[in-house]
């Protein structure tokens, strides 16, 4: 098996304003000279974690670690370059890794500072120095991040603005010396937006500043996300409506959640296309089971009209004998509940190790009480229903059609022949009661 010898780069903080010296650019030089010195002249393998903390509890993010420490097992690498010891590991747990795989395969490790002897076995005294630098590395990490959570408090305290800035801010002070957002004259604003308005989406506004070639930061090109970003935040009020009619507007078909195939499955709605099969032309709303599509041992057929359907509902329906008011059993929120409680856990965590600024905190935190407010008048609304003595079928909307069905059937069975079963077979009554 052929082996080639390894560059590992990384460092933690990423900014195109201050690479420091210690740079992409400068690693990989330096790397290089060290793998030319050794004979690798044009073969070396290089495994970039960019932008990512040598922390333990971030190792799943380093994944080009991961991959060097498979290839150092899988006997593909005969040597690592590295342009400290830090780069690769800051915590003895990191360095046993590390070391195990160079002694099984003997991979040789190489930084500025020299050979590291680790995997040779052979000089005692300066392993056990790679363990005490192991150990002074973690230690001097924790006190980093240690520093970093107090600066980070003191920044709240004074009301500094944290965060990476938007497009089109750049950080100032003002006259108490508070860190400020300031417009950045490099990355002027006006013409994402003017490129929204004229495009009138985010996707068709990327590709006008793309023919454009006006470039975003640091990016090759621009994205729909990226200009939704830009919008929201420097004008909110120029963002499409995402609910606008014609906008992936949320519908409620009239028997949604309501019919059961014949195999047990809910059958899920669905707009669709025919001819004259059900005597109309363009398109008509259906409910498909959705194994019935991928099995091709599944009865036939596995789709049916609302129209051939509806008829049968509407004169089962028209049974009904029930107080003006009915009370339903309240919808399981819960689980979304418990989401919502996660969220506000995690923001704060971010909040407090500066992960997110104050302004995006507190939106944050509103989104999720309005959320959480919408789960309790959920609740609420759809524990009590009025139920009146008829139903109008013509005047009502498809949601509020759907909300009495539901609070009357549990579900609608459907035969062989996709057309709902007699009583009691194919509607289960909520209340039996209720049926006349």
């Amino acid at each position: 098996m052929d082996r080639h010898p390894a560059a590992y780069l990384r460092r933690s903080f990423v900014d195109a304003d201050s690479p420091g010296d210690i740079s992409r650019e400068a690693q990989r030089a330096t790397v290089r000279k060290l793998a030319a010195a050794d004979g690798h002249n044009g073969n070396l393998v290089e495994y970039d974690d960019w932008g990512i903390s040598a922390d333990v509890a971030k190792s799943a993010k380093r994944t080009a670690y991961t991959r060097l420490l498979a290839d150092m097992e899988a006997g593909r690498v005969s040597a690592v370059y590295a342009f400290d010891a830090d780069r690769l590991y800051r915590d003895p747990r990191d360095l046993i890794r590390l070391q195990d795989a160079a002694t099984r395969h003997a991979v040789t490790i190489t930084t500025t500072g020299g050979r590291l002897a680790i995997g040779e076995g052979d000089d005692p005294a300066a392993e056990g120095f790679a363990f005490i630098t192991a150990v002074f590395g973690r230690m001097e990490l924790q006190k980093a991040k240690k520093r970093t959570r107090a600066a980070m408090a003191a920044r709240r305290v004074r009301g500094d603005a944290l965060g990476r800035p938007p497009y089109g801010s750049r950080f100032g002070r003002d006259e108490s010396g508070r860190v400020i957002l300031e417009p950045n004259p490099a990355e002027p604003v006006e013409p994402v937006l003017a490129a929204a308005r004229e495009a009138g989406s985010f996707a068709g506004a990327a590709r006008v500043l793309n023919d454009a070639g006006i470039a975003p930061r640091h990016a090759a090109s621009w994205s729909g996300n990226t200009i939704g970003r830009v919008v929201r935040q420097a004008a909110p009020e120029a963002a499409p409506d995402r609910r606008a009619p014609g906008r992936h507007s949320r519908h409620v078909w009239t028997l949604a959640g309501l019919l059961r195939c014949p195999c047990g499955a809910l059958m899920t709605a669905r707009e669709t296309f025919t001819t004259s099969q059900y005597g109309r032309f363009g398109p008509y709303v259906g409910y498909q089971c959705p194994r019935g599509r991928y099995s091709a041992t599944h009865p036939r057929p596995y789709m049916v009209a609302e129209v051939a359907v509806l008829p049968l509902v509407r004169a089962e329906a028209a049974r009904l004998r029930a107080p003006e008011v009915v009370t339903v059993d309240a919808p399981d929120l819960e689980a979304e509940r418990a989401g919502l409680e996660g969220r506000k856990v995690r923001d704060a965590d971010m909040y407090e190790l500066g992960g997110i600024g104050p302004e995006d905190y507190r939106r944050r935190l509103a989104a999720i009480r309005d959320a959480l407010a919408a789960i309790d008048r959920r609740a609420e609304a759809e524990t009590v229903l009025p139920v009146p003595p008829a139903i109008d079928w013509e005047a009502w909307p498809p949601a509020e059609l759907n909300r009495i069905l539901r609070a009357l059937f549990d579900r609608v069975q459907l035969g062989p022949d996709l057309r709902p079963l007699p009583h009691p077979d194919g509607f289960a009554w909520t209340m039996p009661e209720w049926r006349a």
